[in-house]
């Protein structure tokens, strides 16, 4: 169930148009079931729990390694929202509403918060992991028009991928905006970021327009030559995903390209990750990935309605996808997020996710058309 946000902006605009009181009983009664209603999903026994049975394993050929889906990540948080329902009445919702997430794309940990960037706001919807608290979170003078992904560097900055406004907008951890970068302002807005990650003092954008990895230093504020492969690695069309494994290497997804592409630091181009298709470790319309400390390489595939799993060198694993009867699946899976246990230690994994082995990682992956916005997989590698 998607739940209705409460914007960090004049209480008029928190309030709900079905909450202003009118009178009798029988406006009480409607406003009470109303919040009941609006609590569904929030927690352990809501609605979007039913869409999955026990969690689901989904093993590569042999015994390892495994993925495990749990089901919505939401219903494995803390409570929104604990406002008595006699203080919702008398004076509103509080400030931290409970926040539903109407488009996801791109995510983010930073300073203990799960960013995500939600084209149907066109804002970056912030999850305090210990509280489950939720808001929009990006400056209100300077949010995003379409925010498709977001990245955190470790001096406190946030780097917000903006298609429609052409810009990279920076922001400190609590939404407040720094400034915006762009490399070709002057050369009338070719330039479109989709894809966003930052390591080693380097900002990676993805750009569909000039179909190629920007690349921006961020301790000397300037643009540096930009990554195009070579002609024997294939084109690169649709940068939409950038993720970084273990060893340094840059994983780019093209999402028109039909594979995941590998650079080093030093510039050297890998063979590529997966090929166009159907079959087994093949995609069609890749669009984001991530990569875990084990160096398990995630991809989703918005027309496969599925993530496939790839080992460090390439090597197909494990496609996650529906089961009939067990779990619904995704409708377009988007964004990839790989988190340690430590960063969801306050998640209620459930008696459900309990029978389960324990993860060595976590995978977080968001639906932008499903009932269930965003997905918990646990990642076991070793045996028991």
């Amino acid at each position: 169930m998607r739940l209705r946000v409460h914007p960090k902006t004049r209480k008029s605009h928190r309030r709900d148009a079905g909450a202003t009181l009118v009178s009798g009983c029988t406006v009480i009664i409607l406003l009470i079931a109303g919040c009941l209603v609006g609590a569904v999903g929030c927690g352990p026994q809501g609605e979007t729990g039913k869409t999955i049975r026990g969690p689901l394993c989904f093993p590569s050929d042999g015994s390892r390694p495994q993925v495990w889906v749990y089901g919505g990540l939401q219903a494995a948080l803390p409570q929104y929202d604990a406002t008595p329902l006699i203080d919702r009445f008398l004076y509103g919702p509080s400030d931290y509403g409970k926040t539903g997430l109407r488009n996801p794309q791109g995510m983010a940990l930073a300073g203990g918060r799960l960013l995500v960037c939600d084209q149907g706001y066109q804002n970056v919807v912030a999850i305090d992991l210990p509280t489950g608290k939720s808001m929009l979170w990006c400056d209100a003078d300077h949010q995003p028009r379409c925010p498709v992904d977001v990245a955190a560097d470790q001096d406190g900055r946030v780097y917000v991928a903006d298609t429609t406004s052409r810009l990279v907008y920076v922001y400190d951890l609590n939404g407040m905006f720094i400034e915006d970068l762009a490399p070709t302002r002057e050369a009338g807005g070719h330039f479109r970021p989709c894809a966003v990650r930052v390591d080693r003092g380097i900002l990676y954008v993805g750009d569909l327009a000039n179909r190629r990895i920007e690349r921006y230093s961020l301790a000397e504020r300037r643009w540096l030559e930009p990554l195009t492969p070579p002609a024997d690695r294939g084109r690169l069309i649709a940068p939409t995903g950038l993720a970084l494994a273990p060893d340094g290497v840059l994983l780019i997804a093209d999402a028109v390209g039909g594979t995941v592409l590998r650079v080093t630091p030093e510039g050297r181009w890998l063979q590529p990750i997966g090929r166009p298709g159907r079959g087994p470790g093949e995609m069609v319309r890749p669009k984001q990935i991530c990569c875990t400390d084990t160096g398990l390489v995630f991809v989703s595939d918005a027309a496969r309605q599925s993530v496939l799993v790839f080992d460090q060198e390439g090597h197909w694993i494990t496609e996650i996808h529906e089961r009939a009867g067990e779990w619904s699946g995704w409708t377009l899976p988007m964004g990839l997020l790989a988190v340690r246990p430590d960063q969801l230690a306050t998640a209620k994994k459930g008696d459900q996710a309990r029978k389960g082995p324990q993860p060595s990682s976590y995978v977080i992956v968001s639906d932008s058309l499903g009932p269930e916005s965003l997905t918990l997989l646990g990642v076991v590698v070793q045996g028991p």
